[in-house]
């Protein structure tokens, strides 16, 4: 559901990163709740993508943090597919500047923290404001290493967005790119798959 990689090469384009096609297949983990039962443990067949390109800007004074709700909820971006035959596989580039980004699953859930209860991201905190933190520079707009893929009825992926110290005012910018993917049902097993785990197994 969330992958945060280095540079890949596909087809020998560089520095393209990966994306799904016509003809991929992809294996959803039997970790997804009951709820998304029409993906869960399920693998299919890509049979065809578009590729749709967006961005979103924001300006907030220094030492100031909004969340963003990627779901298609009423406060949401309206970045999920409305379809149960759909993933989207979007990539984030993020463009130049003093902030850092916080992810979390669901919300007040930040994915990447440490195992001591204490070790988890802290806005309000000098240090801990940076753990799991990423920078522009970690997914850059020209080679986002940063997907995220999402579904129908998925919980909303909650993206922490803060001005860092050392300037009065920050414009924050993100390159998005969505591949939509259609998804047909197939026999399992499929090689080669692409596996994707419930967020889950990405927090132990």
């Amino acid at each position: 559901m969330l992958e945060l990689r280095p540079i890949e090469v596909f087809e020998q384009v560089w520095p393209r990163p990966k994306v799904l096609l016509p003809g991929h297949n992809v294996q959803f983990s039997d970790k997804f709740p009951d709820g998304l039962d029409f993906v869960k443990g399920k693998t299919f067949r890509i049979t065809k993508t578009a590729q749709v390109r967006y961005e979103l800007s924001w300006i907030l004074p220094a030492i100031n943090y909004k969340d963003i709700n990627l779901s298609n909820e009423n406060a949401g971006e309206k970045l999920y597919p409305e379809a149960k035959d759909e993933v989207y596989e979007t990539l984030i580039g993020f463009k130049p500047g003093n902030y850092f980004t916080l992810i979390y699953f669901p919300a007040e859930q930040p994915i990447y923290r440490l195992g001591y209860y204490t070790m988890t991201p802290l806005i309000s905190s000098a240090s801990l404001k940076y753990l799991g933190a990423i920078k522009p520079e970690d997914s850059p707009v020209n080679n986002p290493t940063l997907k995220i893929y999402t579904f129908f009825k998925l919980n909303p992926f909650i993206f922490r967005i803060a001005v860092d110290n050392g300037v009065d005012y920050e414009k924050m910018t993100w390159e998005i790119c969505v591949n939509k993917c259609k998804l047909e049902t197939i026999a399992a097993p499929a090689e080669p798959v692409k596996y994707i785990p419930y967020i889950d197994e990405l927090k132990w």
